[in-house]
C-alpha cells in the first residue's frame, strides 16, 4: 500500500538538494570524508579524523521533528567539537541560537565530575543562503575579544562562524567556492567535486525511508508554522480588540468629563452654588472654580 504525499510536497522532495536542512544533514552525516573536507577548508585547520557523536543535551533544533535531527555534530581525534546547520530560514534570532548551542556544546563535552578546564575548542557554523550581517563578506568568524584592546582575545576556546552562500565566489579556497556554488545554484557544474556531490544527494535520497522521513518532517514543519501564524492572529486580534476597547473607554469617559463641564458652566453662570454643582456634576470644587 503506497503512503498518500499531496502534490506540493512530492515536488519539494524531487526539487530538494544540498541546501535542504534534511538532505544536508544525511549527506554530511554520511560522507564523513567530505564533512571533514569542508571543516579543514572552512576553518583553515588540520583534522585527522572525525566521528559523528550525540549530545547529551539534544540541541533544539528539532523540537518538532520526532527526533530527526537536522544539524551535524562531529568530534574530531583532539575532541574538539563541530555543530554545522544549514540556515535556509529564521534568520532574525541566529546569533542568539549560535549562543544556545554553544552552550549546549560545552555541556556536552563535559562529563560527570570533570572541570570546565577539560573543556575542548567548538565550532557553531551556520550555513546561510542570504547575507544576514548585510556587510558583503562571504565568511563571518566570531571569537571572544576586548573591547578596550582588540588585539587581547579571551582563550574560551569558541567560534561561531556564519557563511554566506551567495558569496561563493568570494571563499577562500576553490573546493568551498564549489561547495557554496553547488549549495545556492543546486546543480553540479563541470567539476568533479560538485559532480561527486550532486551523486551523494542523488544517493542519500535513494532509500524510500528518506522520503518518508522527509515527508513527515515537512509536514510536520508545515502544521507547527500553521498553528504559530494562527495563535499570533489570535494574538494580534485580541490585542486590537483590547487596545480598541480601552481606546472606546477613554473617549467615553472624556466626552463625560466635557458633558460635566458644559452643565457646570451653564450652571455657575446662572448663579448656582458651587457646592451644588459639584454634587450635579461629580466634578470637584477646584475644577468648578478654574471654569
Amino acid at each position: 500500500m503506497h503512503e498518500y504525499y499531496p502534490p506540493e510536497l512530492l515536488k519539494e522532495w524531487e526539487e530538494a538538494s544540498l541546501s535542504n536542512n534534511f538532505i544536508f544533514c544525511k549527506v554530511m552525516s554520511e560522507n564523513l570524508d567530505i564533512c571533514k573536507e569542508f571543516l579543514e577548508m572552512l576553518l583553515n585547520i588540520q583534522i585527522e579524523s572525525i566521528s559523528l557523536a550525540q549530545p547529551e543535551k539534544t540541541l533544539d533544533v528539532d523540537f518538532f521533528a520526532k527526533g530527526i535531527r537536522l544539524d551535524v555534530f562531529v568530534k574530531d581525534e583532539t575532541d574538539r567539537s563541530y555543530d554545522i546547520e544549514m540556515q535556509v530560514i529564521g534568520k532574525k534570532h541566529l546569533p542568539l541560537r549560535a549562543r544556545y548551542y554553544q552552550s549546549v556544546l560545552d555541556i556536552s563535552s563535559l562529563h560527570a565530575g570533570e572541570d570546565y578546564e577539560c573543556l575542548a575548542e567548538s565550532y557553531v557554523i551556520f550555513l546561510c543562503l542570504e547575507d544576514i550581517f548585510h556587510k558583503g563578506l562571504p565568511i563571518y568568524t566570531f571569537k571572544s575579544v576586548c573591547l578596550e584592546d582588540t588585539k587581547l582575545f579571551l582563550d574560551d576556546k569558541t567560534t561561531k562562524v556564519f557563511c554566506n552562500a551567495l558569496k561563493y565566489d568570494k571563499m577562500p579556497a576553490e573546493k568551498l567556492r564549489t561547495f557554496f556554488k553547488f549549495l545556492v545554484e543546486k546543480k553540479p557544474d563541470e567539476t568533479e567535486f560538485s559532480k561527486t556531490l550532486s551523486e551523494k544527494v542523488l544517493k542519500a535520497k535513494i532509500p524510500e525511508d528518506s522520503r518518508r522521513t522527509f515527508m513527515t518532517l515537512e509536514q510536520e514543519i508545515k502544521l507547527a508554522a500553521k498553528h504559530a501564524a494562527q495563535e499570533a492572529y489570535e494574538k494580534g486580534y485580541k490585542e486590537a480588540y483590547k487596545e480598541a476597547e480601552t481606546e472606546k473607554d477613554l473617549a467615553v469617559k472624556k466626552a463625560a468629563e466635557n458633558n460635566a463641564r458644559n452643565n457646570a458652566r451653564k450652571l455657575k453662570e446662572s448663579g448656582v452654588s458651587v457646592e451644588i454643582i459639584s454634587k450635579c456634576t461629580g466634578l470637584s470644587l477646584q475644577q468648578i472654580q478654574e471654569l
